[in-house]
């Protein structure tokens, strides 16, 4: 496992990080005993940073990591977490977080600790309630090592707050996919003005880059047969300069054991190299899917729309031109409560995507077009 040593900090960083978001899971629990086996296989490899939240399978990745790194000394390992902004609605509501989550991940600090998942409007929620204090404070009380936020907004809204404040790293959304298309170029390069190490999350889009159109995928599998899809776009954003770490959310162990070979005396994407995801990018352009990572931020529906298992059945459709299977997924598998036609439009959802989707737009689209296929049928 490479790894990258970082002056600000002092230490030296695995170049991969393990996103706690997407453990396997059994009975829509975390499956422990397999999470288990690959947080002690990445560990073994090398990886020693666990980046985990509040609300990562429904509160159940802290608790999880209490448990298990505890096998493990605690220096030998980087322990990540961020404060659900959203949840504060009183002064004390931060304490109180905090020390809940120090309690479920069973640690007495965090090496690395975020202000989760930041917009305009929840920054506004910062500021009110002094959310940078309040993480200062537990930095110079040792419980925080390094602060630093999550965001998902435009660069004029990242160039105000990330100069308002001193921040010891800030965590964007990268990828080849959103770098020109959502301009992710734009935050990188302010944090990079900002000489502010760059920590980035969605590497492959939740898997949107790992599995795709075949004929799109067929580029990559021709110019190098034996790399997998996911590695190319892993790749891709190791190249950049001022990337500190990279995270991937491993939900198997086949995941897991590739991204360790790919971040194995990692390659620098080439000039030739960077051709062939251009002509990607224009395939995927073509194949408009639901920009959704499955985040399920914006669950739970107050009506039951089971919102990222429409867009999922939706992205498979338009990647694999499938119709019988997208018919069977969405009117089979689906109730007629969980489809997109249930969706009443109340924008609750939509203030809570990251992505900031149009998710009731999207819902009618959808909805229209699987009754448009299946009228065909």
């Amino acid at each position: 496992m490479d790894r990258k040593f970082i002056e600000k900090f002092g230490i030296s960083l695995p170049r991969l990080g393990y996103g706690c978001m997407r453990f396997p899971t059994k009975d829509n629990k975390i499956d422990f005993e397999n999470a288990k086996k690959l947080i002690h296989y990445a560990y073994d490899s090398g990886i020693n940073y666990f980046d985990t939240a509040y609300n990562y399978h429904g509160g159940e990745s802290e608790i999880f990591l209490g448990k298990v790194l505890t096998e493990f000394k605690r220096e030998s390992y980087f322990l990540t977490s961020k404060l659900p902004v959203w949840k504060v609605k009183e002064e004390d509501d931060a304490e109180k977080l905090f020390n809940e989550q120090l309690k479920k991940c069973n640690t007495e600090y965090f090496d690395f600790y975020l202000l989760h998942s930041l917009n305009e409007k929840s920054i506004e929620t910062v500021e009110k309630f002094n959310l940078y204090n309040f993480i200062l404070k537990k930095k110079n009380e040792g419980k925080i090592k390094n602060i630093g936020f999550s965001f998902h907004d435009s660069n004029e809204v990242l160039q105000k707050f990330a100069a308002a404040h001193k921040w010891d790293f800030i965590q964007l959304q990268i990828n080849y996919w959103d770098w020109k298309e959502n301009d992710a170029k734009s935050l990188y390069e302010t944090l990079e003005s900002l000489n502010i190490p760059c920590f980035v999350m969605e590497p492959v889009r939740g898997g949107f880059l790992a599995s795709f159109a075949p004929h799109a995928m067929k580029r990559f599998k021709d110019y190098h047969p034996n790399q997998s899809i996911a590695s190319w776009a892993l790749r891709w954003v190791a190249s950049l300069p001022n990337v500190a770490l990279i995270l991937s959310g491993m939900s198997n162990m086949e995941q897991l054991q590739d991204n360790i070979d790919t971040f194995t005396d990692i390659k620098k994407i080439t000039d030739g190299e960077q051709e062939v995801i251009n002509l990607v990018i224009d395939d995927l352009r073509k194949i408009k899917p639901v920009p959704c990572t499955g985040c399920r931020y914006c669950m739970d529906c107050q009506f039951g729309v089971d919102i990222p298992d429409v867009f999922e059945i939706y992205n498979d459709y338009k990647k694999t031109e499938n119709k019988d299977i997208a018919l069977r997924s969405y009117f089979m598998f689906m109730t007629d409560k969980e489809q997109g036609g249930n969706c009443q439009k109340c924008g609750e959802c939509v203030t809570k995507c990251p992505q900031q989707i149009n998710i009731p737009e999207e819902l009618e689209k959808i909805h229209k077009e699987m009754l448009s296929i299946k009228s065909e049928k």
